[in-house]
C-alpha cells in the first residue's frame, strides 16, 4: 500500500511567535487489525498499514508460537474486514493453545514478557561468528535510517525497524508502535526465509526487554538504535550474545555489550 493512503492531510489553528494562522498538517491513518487463527478469533492490534500479513506472522514468530515458516500453511488478508486469517500446522497450534491458556506475564505488546533469568534465551549460532562491522558503519547505517522514513518525515508519528548488511538497507517497515515495526521485520525474515547471519537491525526506539526479545528470535546479532537502553535489555542482550548499540546520532553512539564486533578507532 502506497504511503499516500495512510497519511492524511487537515487544517489546523497553528500558535507561533505569539500568532495564529490556519495550516494543513498531515497525520498518519490507524487501523485495528484482527487475527484469525484456524478460523477463530486470536489476536486484535492497534496498527498502521502496510504489511499486515508480515506483522501477523512476525508476531507469532517472536512469540515463539511459530518457529519456522512451514508452521504456517497459510497466510491471507481481507483489506475491507482488516482481517488476517493464518492457518497453522497441528503441532504450532498446540503452542497457540499453550500461549493463550497459559498464565505467562503479558508485556506492553500484548505478548509474553521475556524476562531475564526466568526463561532461558534461544541463543541463535549467529551470536557466535565472528562477524564485525566498522564504527562509521554504525553511524552511516543510523543515518540512513533516519532518512529512510518519509512517513516519519511527514507526520513524525511511526516508529522503524530496518535490516541492514554493512552497508545498506535491505528491508524497512514502519508502523505506529514500535513493537509492530519490529513484528513487521520479523514477520519478513519468517516469511521470506532470510539468512540473518551476518545482519544488523537498526531501530527508531528505545531498546526494551520486549524489544531485544525479539531481535533474538530473528537470531541478528548486532542492533543499532537511536535511543535508549533499560538495564534489563542489556543483560538479556549480554546473555544471549547479541551486539547492542545506543544513542547512535550523528557522530557518537555507546556500545552496551559484545563490543568486540565493532571495529573502533583506538582509545585515546
Amino acid at each position: 500500500m502506497e504511503t499516500k493512503t495512510i497519511i492524511k492531510s487537515v487544517n489546523i489553528n497553528r500558535i507561533e511567535n505569539d500568532k495564529i494562522s490556519l495550516k494543513e498538517d498531515y497525520i498518519i491513518d490507524e487501523d485495528i487489525l484482527n487475527i484469525y487463527i484456524n478460523g477463530e478469533k486470536t489476536f486484535q492490534m492497534v496498527f498502521s498499514m502496510p504489511n499486515p500479513k508480515a506483522l501477523a506472522a512476525g508476531f507469532l514468530f517472536t512469540q515463539g508460537i511459530v518457529q519456522k515458516k512451514t508452521d504456517i500453511h497459510k497466510i491471507s488478508f481481507l483489506n475491507k474486514e482488516k482481517q488476517c486469517h493464518i492457518q497453522l500446522n497441528h503441532l504450532t497450534s498446540k503452542r497457540l493453545g499453550t500461549f493463550t491458556k497459559g498464565s505467562q506475564i503479558k508485556g506492553s505488546s500484548g505478548g509474553i514478557l521475556l524476562k531475564n533469568h526466568l526463561e532461558p534465551v534461544n541463543i541463535n549460532s549467529a551470536s557466535k561468528d565472528a562477524f564485525s562491522i566498522t564504527h562509521k558503519q554504525v553511524l552511516s547505517l543510523i543515518q540512513m535510517h533516519q532518512e529512510h522514513s518519509r512517513v516519519f518525515q511527514q507526520t513524525g508519528a511511526v516508529h522503524s525497524a530496518g535490516l541492514c548488511s554493512p552497508s545498506k538497507i535491505l528491508f524497512y517497515y514502519e508502523d505506529i508502535g514500535r513493537h509492530n515495526a519490529l513484528d513487521k521485520l520479523a514477520g519478513a525474515i519468517l516469511l521470506k526465509d532470510i539468512d540473518t547471519t551476518k545482519k544488523i537491525a537498526t531501530l527508531s526506539c528505545r531498546m526494551s526487554l520486549e524489544i531485544i526479545g525479539k531481535i533474538i528470535k530473528t537470531g541478528i546479532s548486532i542492533v543499532i538504535s537511536n535511543a535508549a537502553p533499560t538495564l534489563c535489555a542489556v543483560k538479556l542482550a549480554n546473555e544471549a550474545g547479541l551486539t547492542m548499540i545506543g544513542f547512535a546520532r550523528k557522530k557518537r553512539f555507546n556500545i552496551y555489550t559484545h563490543e568486540k564486533r565493532i571495529d573502533t578507532p583506538a582509545i585515546i
